[in-house]
C-alpha cells in the first residue's frame, strides 16, 4: 500500500514545470540586472555615479533604477526562455516545421496582370 504525502505551498509550486522555469529564469534575469546596475555605476555612465553620491536620498535613485532594470531584463529573460520552449535541442515540446520542400523540382515562374493606373 502507497502512501501519499501532501504538499503545500512553494513546495507544490515548484513541481510544476512551467512555474519552475519561470522562476528559475526570472532569478537569472535579477542577477543580470544586479551585475547590468553595478556595471553602470562602476563604468560611471553619464556621470550617474557621481550624481547619486552626491543626492540628498541616494537611495531613491538606485532603488528606482535597479526596479527598472529588473523589470525589464527579468522579463526579457522570462520571455526568451519561454519562446525557445519549442526548439529540439532544448528538450522542451515539438518545434514547428515547415513542409519539405522539394528541392528536385525547378522553380517556375508565375505571370501577374495588373491594372495601369490612369
Amino acid at each position: 500500500m502507497a502512501v501519499k504525502t501532501r504538499s503545500f505551498g512553494l513546495v507544490r509550486l515548484f513541481d510544476e514545470p512551467l512555474f519552475r522555469l519561470i522562476a528559475i529564469n526570472g532569478a537569472a534575469g535579477i542577477v543580470i540586472a544586479i551585475l547590468v546596475l553595478a556595471g553602470i555605476f562602476w563604468s560611471n555612465i553619464g556621470n550617474l555615479r557621481n550624481l547619486v553620491l552626491n543626492a540628498d536620498d541616494p537611495v531613491l535613485p538606485v532603488l528606482m533604477l535597479a526596479f527598472g532594470l529588473v523589470i525589464t531584463l527579468g522579463s526579457v529573460v522570462i520571455g526568451s526562455a519561454i519562446m525557445l520552449l519549442g526548439k529540439e535541442d532544448r528538450g522542451g515540446g515539438t518545434a514547428f516545421r515547415l513542409p519539405e520542400v522539394d528541392k528536385g523540382s525547378a522553380l517556375q515562374p508565375v505571370r501577374v496582370t495588373t491594372r495601369s493606373q490612369e
